[in-house]
């Protein structure tokens, strides 16, 4: 018998009918099914693991710093969490003491052969064994998958993989326990964490809102005038000194001559085809979905088999795809079927490339496979074959227009674009160009000035990131891998770190920033996490072994911790100080309404209890009420209802924002059925629903490693 060993429940389903077909037959061990079939007279199990099934831990639990005593052990055995994995274990062991072959057919990349091995070696426990490599989980990739499988598991990818994962492990549980105890000897207690990608990411937000904080807007000035209905700038663009804005704009008179009339075309080439990263940077500007969100969407569009492997850094279409296949494919759904059918009659089938690669996988496209698909999965999936048309036609062709106007002296100019052949961006509706046709000038023509504008303006400050371009930043630094770097923000989220939409490094972030970067600055330092993805990268290719860079980077952290051990009492009091700082300003609950002369505050009791009351307590014992547990922090604007603070509650994922107080009107219809139609009440908005961008699933250890 052979054991096939799938990623995920869903996937092992697929992979059964793509090589047994109608002989498949579902069993199930417990709750957990998995497929029998026969493929070429053979006996074939295919059963899941569901993510990780082991994970590290110490082999011995204790609760000081420096540790590096670890193992793996089942999940189920470190988390209560994990319990539903335990039948998994269970299930995969038993098939593996009937097989005489087991075959991985995990996600084929780090992760993914990670998973894979550990269920081969700890589940299966003997040899041969094969190694699947696919893209897409269409029926004829998997077959052409399992006729060509590998002799021996991907071992350079698992010696990456483990690497990674003992290294995020010993900088995750050492770093955040060292902070832990800097506070606890200091008198205090908070749940914090910092790893080698969590840090440095924390200071390239820290630095943008340090740069944000100490900005200092600046007066300047434009001149405008209006000709033909069209806005014409000053030459120099902005004025610092007012005299010198109010002298061009005095000397403007009632007519401009134009000067020149500068034409150039230009061609807009098609945007490359999606990586990761693209792809969540894309569907946050475009549909406002976390890197996060994006990252599930797209696995789930992948699991359906409608959409190519999503975790690859690759911007590369190779022919063997049979990527003209796919077009026709795609030509049979109908809300694609003229553009796809365009593609064909035109013969456009060579596609547009980007510069990225990735040695385990191309860049995402759909499989030409369609299910009916709605909300933001359906988003996605248009957004991804909009994009894969695209690629294949030509590039755009737009005419930019410059014209130069004089009036008194002084030179303005009016610049616009118009876009003669579309090409590719008739394929992609989600193109936001910048377009504006100007009406016909000749040079030497002159015309009346309809208007004209002295206008006083201020410098801004830099924008901040959002989840999506903080992605872009730490993929461009090489901070974090292309699956990785949606939960290292999120769990910057979770531990108050930063908070927003627009990512705003809260006074406690910047507080650990500062401390870390005062006495333990190699922490936030990008160089040394760096040079750890580029050791995996190493790994992979054979070039170097795990003990090496698992080695080196132990030797580095300890001279890290070294480092903080001796200056532990200076971090410990100034976090300390500085959480005592922040609590005090976001317990604030504001004046109470009963006794109208202290302030309402939360308190927090150490059985997770917990509930607003009066400062003035004995003698105001004005209270209300808060869900056992739960995150909580005061939010800007009061209830416009009833005019009490509002607060945003969070717990695990799920989140939503409440008036403080249980009798406010924009609470009557808690509790009650909703219909679809209904729209959350001012001032609550609503029941609790899940934040996009603050996924709350990271470890409380700071561990940075892929969550699957």
């Amino acid at each position: 018998m052979e054991l096939i060993v799938a990623e995920k429940p869903k996937v092992a389903h697929t992979i059964a009918k793509a090589l047994g077909g109608d002989s498949v037959k579902q069993k199930a061990k417990g709750k957990v099914s998995y497929y029998e079939c026969e493929v070429d007279g053979k006996k074939v199990v295919v059963a899941p693991a569901v993510g990780h099934l082991f994970n590290l831990a110490e082999k011995k639990r204790s609760r000081g710093y420096p540790v590096f005593d670890i193992e793996w052990k089942p999940s189920y055995a470190l988390s209560k969490g994990a319990a539903f994995t335990k039948a998994y274990v269970e299930l995969l062991t038993s098939l593996g003491k009937q097989a005489d072959m087991c075959t991985i057919a995990c996600d084929y990349d780090i992760e993914g052969s990670v998973i894979g091995y550990n269920v081969y070696r700890f589940c299966y426990g003997k040899k041969p064994g094969k190694r699947m490599k696919f893209s897409s989980l269409v029926p004829e990739e998997l077959r052409e998958a399992y006729e060509n499988a590998a002799n021996e598991p991907d071992i350079d990818n698992v010696n990456a993989g483990e690497a990674r994962h003992v290294l995020d492990w010993y900088y995750g549980i050492n770093l955040s326990r060292a902070l832990m105890n800097a506070v606890r000897k200091a008198g205090g207690f908070k749940t914090m964490s910092i790893g080698r990608v969590q840090g440095p990411a924390l200071s390239i937000l820290s630095e943008k809102e340090k740069a944000i904080r100490e900005f200092v807007p600046e007066d300047y000035w434009e001149v405008k005038i209006w000709v033909k209905g069209t806005e014409f700038i000053h030459e120099k663009d902005r004025f610092m000194k007012e005299e010198d804005a109010l002298k061009a704009h005095s000397s403007i008179t009632s007519e401009a001559l134009i000067e020149a009339v500068e034409k150039r075309t230009r061609k807009i080439p098609p945007y490359p085809p999606f990586d990761l990263t693209s792809l969540q940077v894309e569907a946050h500007k475009c549909f406002g979905i976390s890197p996060s969100q994006t990252l599930a969407l797209a696995q789930s569009l992948y699991e359906n088999s409608l959409i190519s492997y999503p975790r690859t850094s690759s911007q590369k279409l190779p022919e063997k795809l049979g990527l003209k296949k796919i077009i026709s494919k795609i030509a049979g759904n109908p809300e694609y079927t003229a553009r796809a059918d365009r593609l064909l009659q035109k013969g456009w089938d060579k596609p547009l490339e980007g510069k990225k690669t990735d040695p385990a996988h191309p860049a995402i496209h759909p499989t030409g496979m369609y299910k009916p698909l709605e909300g933001k999965e359906k988003k996605l999936y248009d957004l991804i074959v909009c994009r894969f048309l695209s690629v294949f036609a030509p590039p755009a062709e737009a005419e930019s227009t410059r014209i130069i106007a004089e009036t008194g002296g002084e030179k303005f100019r009016a610049s616009g674009e118009r876009i003669g052949e579309r090409n590719w961006i008739d394929f992609y509706p989600y193109y936001k160009g910048k377009e504006r046709e100007l009406p016909v000038f000749e040079k030497g023509e002159k015309g009346p000035i309809e208007k004209k504008k002295k206008e006083k303006k201020q410098t801004k400050a830099p924008p901040r990131y959002t989840s999506a371009s903080i992605i872009s930043e730490l993929e461009k630094n090489r901070l974090g891998t292309k699956a990785t770097r949606s939960t290292i923000v999120d769990t910057l989220f979770k531990r108050n770190y930063v908070s927003g939409k627009s990512i705003m490094v809260t006074d406690f972030g910047m507080h650990v920033w500062k401390v870390l970067g005062k006495y333990s600055p190699k922490i936030l330092n990008p160089e040394l996490t760096r040079k750890i993805e580029e050791d995996m990268d190493q790994i992979v290719e054979g070039k170097t072994t795990k003990e090496e860079v698992i080695g080196e980077g132990k030797e580095v952290l300890l001279g890290i911790l070294e480092d903080f051990k001796q200056h532990e009492a200076g971090i410990g009091k100034e976090l300390l100080s500085a959480m005592r700082e922040t609590e005090e300003k976001e317990n604030d609950m504001g004046p109470c309404p009963k006794c109208k002369e202290n302030n309402l505050r939360i308190i927090r009791l150490r059985n997770g209890n917990q509930f607003i009351g009066c400062s003035g307590y004995p003698d105001c014992r004005n209270i209300y009420p808060l869900p056992h547990g739960a995150q909580v922090v005061r939010l800007k604007d009061g209830c416009p209802v009833c005019g009490m603070a509002r607060v945003r509650v969070r717990r695990g994922r799920m989140g939503f924002e409440m008036c403080i107080d249980p009798k406010c009107k924009s609470k009557e219809s808690w509790g009650k059925k909703k219909s679809s139609s209904d729209s959350p009440k001012a001032g609550g908005k609503g029941e609790p629903k899940n934040e996009e961008g603050e996924d709350e699933s990271g470890s409380e250890s700071g561990e940075e490693g892929e969550s699957r």
